[in-house]
Parts: structure tokens; sequence; C-alpha cells
């Protein structure tokens, strides 16, 4: 595998990079300045793909296993502004043919 020069960013932060300073530009836009700028096989893909890893890493981890009681406490506090069980166990059903 060839070595990048290590004062180049690697693709995908030349992405990230060019993003935070033009947040409204389309996939292929950043590509072609990209490309402009000497990075190789940059596609507009390329970055949606990027995009959407990041989205996926800043949504933070995704809870499974035994539940905590810090899992509990949120659970009350939800529950308390929704004005008891009922109308919670309401609005989660609902929330769930909305998802589904």
């Amino acid at each position: 595998m060839a070595k990048r020069a290590t004062n180049k960013p690697s693709k995908a932060d030349a992405i990230r990079n060019y993003q935070k300073d033009n947040p409204d530009a389309s996939p292929t836009i950043v590509a072609d300045a990209l490309k402009k700028a000497g990075y190789k096989d940059v596609t507009p893909q390329y970055v949606s793909t990027i995009k959407s890893m990041d989205k996926r890493k800043s949504q933070g981890p995704i809870k499974s296993g035994k539940i905590t009681a810090e899992d509990l406490i949120s659970a009350k506090e939800f529950v308390d502004s929704m004005g008891g069980v009922g109308r919670a166990k309401q609005a989660m059903e609902m929330l769930s043919k909305l998802t589904h």
C-alpha cells in the first residue's frame, strides 16, 4: 500500500474540514473542490458516506443490555414530564407506529 504524505490530511479528514468551512456545500461541490485540491478518486457518493458515518457516530452509542439506574431515572423523568405512566405508554405506542 502506498504511503500518504504526512503533511496532507486523509480524504475523509479533507471532506470533514471542507464541510466544516462550507456546511451548505453539496457532496458534488465537495468532491469537485477536493479533486481540484489534489485528492484523487473523491466521488460525491464517498462524501455522502463519510457524512453519514460521522452523523451516526455523533448520535452516540446504541444502548443494549441491562437497564441501569441511570436509565430508570431518565424513564421516570420522561413519565413525570408526560403526566403519568398511562400517557407515557400512549406516547410510546404512537411513536412506535410513526417509526415502523
